[in-house]
């Protein structure tokens, strides 16, 4: 099991990212269509929290990320790939990594900024840093929400990459980001 990626493969840590990241996403997406439908009690503000320290979570894994992208090799792009493909790939890489940062910033923004305070499993507490509702508030509320819908956009079309390059380029890049490859 390699832990860093080299010039052709991801290695595990990426992987865990990947991952990992992905399955936060699909919780917090879950939360959020939980909470908004139940309605007012503990259980709704219950899900609340929980989707606040794990929205928090995905921030710092971000930066995380971004880090480690920086210190450990990408692996070369496919030669088999059309350079149209490997163009669209990157642009959406680097989408969902500016909305992996902006999702989770835009609804820390919305609470505190709304006069919610933020405890993350109660290690720290962000205080509230206005009375809500105003404004500020407002336009986080609205760019958590475009941007949630722009990160499913492009998950979809990163997923569709994948499926792309498996079965009609039929190259390993799908099969680079699977544990246990050797």
């Amino acid at each position: 099991m390699k832990w860093k990626n080299t010039n052709t493969d991801w290695g595990m840590t990426t992987q865990l990212f990947h991952w990992g990241m992905f399955l936060l996403i699909v919780i917090q997406y879950s939360i959020a269509y939980a909470m908004t439908n139940f309605p007012d009690s503990d259980q709704k503000w219950a899900l609340y929290g929980w989707h606040k320290q794990l929205g928090l979570t995905l921030l710092i894994l971000v930066f995380f990320r971004l880090w480690w992208r920086e210190v450990s090799p990408v692996p070369k792009d496919s030669p088999k790939a059309p350079g149209w493909a490997r163009v669209m790939s990157k642009i959406n890489i680097w989408a969902m990594y500016g909305l992996l940062f902006i999702f989770p910033l835009s609804g820390l923004l919305m609470s505190i900024l709304g006069g919610h305070s933020v405890n993350y499993f109660d290690l720290f507490t962000i205080p509230a840093f206005m009375e809500g509702p105003n404004i500020f508030a407002s336009s986080s509320y609205s760019l958590h929400i475009w941007s949630a819908y722009l990160l499913l956009i492009f998950i979809a079309l990163h997923i569709l990459g994948g499926i792309y390059h498996h079965y009609f380029i039929k190259d390993d890049v799908l099969l680079r980001m699977l544990p246990q490859r050797e």
